[in-house]
């Protein structure tokens, strides 16, 4: 695979300076190559591994990632683009020089990890939610009110919603903002309905689900006007 990394770049070479001496394009490929070397190196030990570990995560041999680290070797643009994901980079900051504590701080980056801590505070924050719904309902059973007790797990559905909407706008999908916002609305015009009529004794109060429409109809138009701008920002 080197092999043809090196073949192709030496075309490029060629085409764009047919008189320059293949003698300078072997010296520019000798510092690229002392370059990702020792980005990698200084990556791979940030980040606590050896060389068999990373060679494990990745499949090749710990020949491989010492021939790299080396400079003897230059991984395919493949395998450099899956190692730039791995520690979190980009294939532009593994071919650049960079100083060895940006390069300690990037390799001690685990975007894994940060997915699995984010998608843990996500989850404490709807069980918290819900712990709190639990401490309402049992409340209201030991000190009686007048209201229905069961209404505090019927509000727990939109607030838990609303928890995912704001952990999603911090670090989630675009694409699952305007599903989750929704789901808010409908949840929550559902839970108004709910104890209104409770409270009423009166079950035709349906005009309340329809007021709600104008509020889904709002956010779909504005989720549409968001896009548009963000699609004319890029030309």
């Amino acid at each position: 695979m080197t092999l043809m990394v090196d073949v192709d770049l030496r075309a490029v070479f060629c085409y764009i300076c047919p008189k320059a001496p293949y003698s300078l394009f072997l010296m520019g490929m000798k510092d690229l190559s002392s370059t990702i070397a020792h980005n990698l190196a200084e990556l791979r030990k940030a980040r606590g591994l050896t060389q068999g570990e990373l060679a494990e995560k990745f499949s090749y041999s710990d020949k491989s990632i010492s021939k790299w680290e080396h400079g003897e070797a230059i991984p395919d643009v493949n395998t450099l683009q899956e190692l730039a994901d791995f520690y979190g980079v980009t294939i532009d900051y593994l071919t650049h020089e960079e100083s060895d504590a940006s390069l300690k701080e990037e390799g001690m980056h685990d975007p894994e990890a940060e997915r699995v801590n984010r998608i843990v505070l996500t989850c404490l924050a709807v069980v918290f939610i819900w712990t709190l719904a639990s401490i309402f309902f049992a409340g209201f059973i030991l000190f009686p009110r007048d209201w229905n007790s069961w209404m505090a797990f019927v509000w727990a559905v939109p607030a838990s919603f609303l928890a995912l909407v704001i952990a999603n706008r911090k670090w989630g999908k675009k694409a699952w903002s305007l599903p989750l916002s929704l789901t808010v609305t409908i949840t929550a015009i559902i839970s108004i309905y709910l104890e209104v009529s409770l409270d009423l004794h009166n079950w035709n109060m349906w005009f309340l689900i329809l007021l709600g429409v104008p509020v889904i109809i709002g956010q779909v138009f504005k989720d549409r006007l968001d896009r548009s701008h963000a699609n004319n920002s890029n030309y």
